[in-house]
């Protein structure tokens, strides 16, 4: 993806180059960032050159007046100008990031902005390796689905980077991931209107992380996930395996959403978990009758079956399942099929 121009001023040096550190490690960040760390080594020319060439400007309190009036002197509009806010102290100004939040917080706030401005040529450069499709259905073992799904990615994420995508109706993960701002999966479909471009974008300023796995929230309606045609979550994915960033984009899928089979279709790998108890194996077989009639042998020749063993405990949210028994067989699962 091309990286495009970006500065971060500010006078406590220690603090800029770990947040340039930190938001440069992550590959889809579209920035490449330069630093200043005093005030008083910029030139006026020096400050009017840098509206100029970079196309954000991220400034400390004491940078942000001087850099603003810089720029109104070149007639170079102040939303490439984003105050990086220390204190409560400074004037109202619309467009800031408060500096004492994590660093995942600033680059979602940062992108949340730079896709806004629509005036702007976004960045879209699709990736030279496309993105490998996995999908997890299981009709007989809904209630470890999920479980498995995220274990599932917080291990290829070891090794790769992965995006999580969760389609179930009632996710329950809401209320326990870590990053939630109320925009979720169905969000992503509108963004898709505005362009690849703004998609990019959009989608960076929507991730969060646990435990190495990136994710974007769960649909909080189950009635705006079933709305979203077919084409669209087509359209979707193919973008998201296009942009290159991710190797791996895991989706946790639920038949009720639409064109699921489809979805499955193009799925490289697709694993369903088999439960013994009750009537699971009568519901595993309805399903594969099913593919077999309406003519997806496909979906069921790229079907992994996973066997799980009776587990004692079930993990009750995801700060456990890295310790949980699924935890073990999902790392065996893995080191056999991704050697």
């Amino acid at each position: 993806m091309k990286k495009e121009q970006m500065a971060i001023c500010d006078n406590d040096g220690k603090y800029v180059y770990r947040l340039q550190e930190i938001l440069e490690q992550r590959d889809s960040f579209p920035f490449e960032i330069s630093v200043f760390t005093g005030k008083e080594n910029i030139s006026q020319k020096e400050m009017q050159e840098m509206g100029k060439k970079y196309k954000l400007i991220l400034a400390g309190e004491s940078f942000y007046e001087p850099l603003q009036q810089a720029l109104q002197q070149e007639g170079i509009g102040e939303e490439r100008l984003l105050l990086l806010k220390g204190t409560e102290g400074m004037p109202q100004i619309r467009d800031y990031i408060w500096k004492y939040q994590s660093a995942d917080n600033i680059r979602r706030q940062i992108m949340e902005h730079y896709a806004d401005r629509e005036e702007e040529d976004l960045p879209y450069t699709p990736g030279r390796k496309k993105g490998t499709l996995l999908g997890v259905f299981s009709p007989a073992g809904r209630e470890w689905q999920s479980s498995f799904s995220v274990l599932l990615g917080q291990q290829l994420a070891k090794q790769a980077n992965v995006l999580y995508l969760n389609f179930e109706s009632f996710s329950g993960f809401t209320k326990l991931l870590e990053h939630t701002d109320g925009r979720d999966l169905t969000d992503l479909v509108y963004y898709m209107e505005g362009g690849k471009e703004r998609l990019v974008c959009k989608l960076e300023s929507m991730v969060g992380n646990l435990n190495g796995l990136d994710y974007v929230s769960p649909a909080f309606s189950f009635v705006d996930l079933a709305e979203v045609k077919e084409e669209s979550w087509m359209l979707l994915l193919q973008t998201l395996k296009e942009m290159g960033h991710y190797d791996y984009i895991l989706l946790d899928l639920s038949e009720h959403i639409q064109g699921v089979l489809n979805i499955l279709r193009i799925c490289e790998k697709v694993y369903t978990l088999n439960d013994h108890e009750g009537m699971a194996q009568n519901r595993q077989a309805h399903y594969e009758e099913l593919l077999r009639k309406l003519e997806y042998e496909d979906v069921l020749r790229n079907t992994t079956k996973c066997d799980l063993p009776g587990f004692r405990k079930k993990p009750s949210s995801p700060e456990e399942l890295p310790y949980s028994e699924m935890a073990a067989y999902v790392k065996n699962l893995v080191r056999e099929e991704y050697a």
